[in-house]
């Protein structure tokens, strides 16, 4: 992978800068990115301000990376634009890569929208990111930062956060999220103090007692703020944090005003797919019952810690009100993955003894040719050398699916390893639901 900002810089300079057009919030981490812009960009909704916001990949569809307020772009318009933007590359030769194109895609999408606000994730890293063509954000935002894209981004956490702390800008406010280690939290705060970038770091909200999972109370600059996420997990205590955090910021400032009752409205509203959903049971077309699954993009270290995290706390909670259950429930794990990741950690984080392993491929993301699925086989090797029991491969998602076990009472079924996987999942219950 190609990464720097020269062609990048130089395509859009030929598109008339975009970027220089827009009130941007520009959001860089490894976990948590895009449910900050989520939660961001429904509040902002929430006070009638019109937002563009870009995430990637894409889900479903490549236009799925472009929101224009609450829902993705035209394919209409994506592909007028997208083509308008690859003639530019190729007749001045500048052989930007699809996501470049992508991205000065985007921008000049939003633009023609003249919205009030954008909300932009970064695709990789932060430094030499295609996102990272902003002088002048209103606010950057660094999410949970940990191990993963390592052999790209330098191969230490040091260098990887360095990356992710390289869309701070000169004298622009930084948001920084909690931390799991003190040293990324150093590192983020000197890049910010050597730019003169003031900064705040977030403290996680609390789970207000008296109330339900996903019930918080974050205390700000000595003001008490009680709200409710419909985002499942633990980490969303951070995560919601972060993004309430840059918006109270925001609004000091002077960018935004609201009431408390418009923030809790906003991010009650947020949705974000593919992350600690249940999809609850399906009849398939031919009868088929596909029973209730949990889909989680978890590709990584981090968040497969937090997907393993959110079942034994869930699934311990109902066993204890369950006495007569005598052994715990096994988990059927569907898992697709990148090559490049750490497969081997990350089945040592999810399984437990009980547990089974449907090892599958997903499909090639449209305009992502640098992603490539690693081989069910690879994955039965690495789980057959950590002593798995029950390991099966399958050469596609709809065969594993058919194969799943019919008494859906004696297990879980948690796809997971790749948002690609869990896009090839949504695509499959939209073309054979009955």
């Amino acid at each position: 992978m190609d990464l720097g900002l020269e062609r990048i810089q130089k395509l859009l300079s030929i598109l008339g800068n975009p970027q220089e057009q827009l009130k941007v919030i520009h959001v860089a981490g490894t976990n948590g990115k895009g449910s900050v812009c989520a939660y961001t960009a429904s509040v902002l909704r929430q006070l009638d301000l019109t937002v563009g916001r870009f995430n990637s990949p894409h889900l479903i569809e490549p236009q799925d990376s472009i929101y224009i307020n609450d829902g993705p772009v035209s394919k209409e318009e994506y592909d007028r634009t997208l083509l308008y933007v690859e003639r530019v590359n190729n007749d001045q030769q500048l052989f930007a890569s699809s996501f470049e194109r992508l991205v000065a895609t985007s921008l000049l999408i939003f633009v023609n929208h003249t919205l009030d606000w954008v909300v932009m994730e970064v695709g990789l890293g932060g430094t030499l990111d295609a996102t990272n063509v902003f002088k002048h954000p209103k606010m950057t935002i660094i999410t949970s930062i940990g191990w993963d894209h390592a052999t790209i981004l330098g191969g230490s956490m040091e260098s990887i956060a360095q990356a992710k702390a390289g869309i701070i800008k000169p004298h622009c406010p930084v948001v920084l999220a909690p931390q799991d280690e003190s040293d990324i939290s150093n590192t983020l705060v000197q890049q910010a103090m050597k730019l003169n970038a003031p900064f705040k770091l977030v403290k996680e909200a609390k789970q207000r007692k008296e109330e339900g999972e996903g019930d918080y109370r974050l205390e700000l600059d000595e003001h008490i703020y009680d709200y409710s996420v419909p985002l499942r997990g633990d980490y969303q205590r951070a995560n919601s944090a972060t993004a309430i955090t840059g918006l109270i910021w925001l609004r000091d400032l002077g960018d935004i005003q609201f009431t408390d009752k418009q923030l809790q409205e906003g991010i009650a509203k947020t949705y974000w797919p593919g992350r600690l959903e249940q999809i609850p049971s399906t009849i398939l077309k031919g009868g088929q019952k596909l029973p209730s699954i949990l889909v989680d993009g978890a590709h990584n270290a981090p968040a497969t810690r937090a997907l393993r995290k959110y079942l034994d706390d869930t699934m311990d909670s109902k066993q204890q009100q369950q006495q007569q259950q005598q052994q715990k429930k096994s988990i059927i794990w569907i898992i697709g993955v990148t090559t490049g990741k750490d497969i081997k950690e990350m089945l040592q984080i999810l399984l437990r003894p009980q547990d089974s392993i449907f090892a599958v491929p997903f499909s090639q993301p449209v305009g992502m040719p640098w992603i490539e699925s690693v081989s069910p086989q690879e994955i039965k090797d690495i789980a057959d050398k950590l002593l798995v029991k029950d390991v099966k491969t399958f050469g596609n998602l709809k065969s594993c699916l058919q194969a799943l076990p019919n008494n859906d009472l004696n297990y879980k079924v948690v796809i997971c390893g790749s948002l690609y996987l869990v896009a090839d999942f949504y695509r499959f219950l939209n073309e054979n639901k009955k």
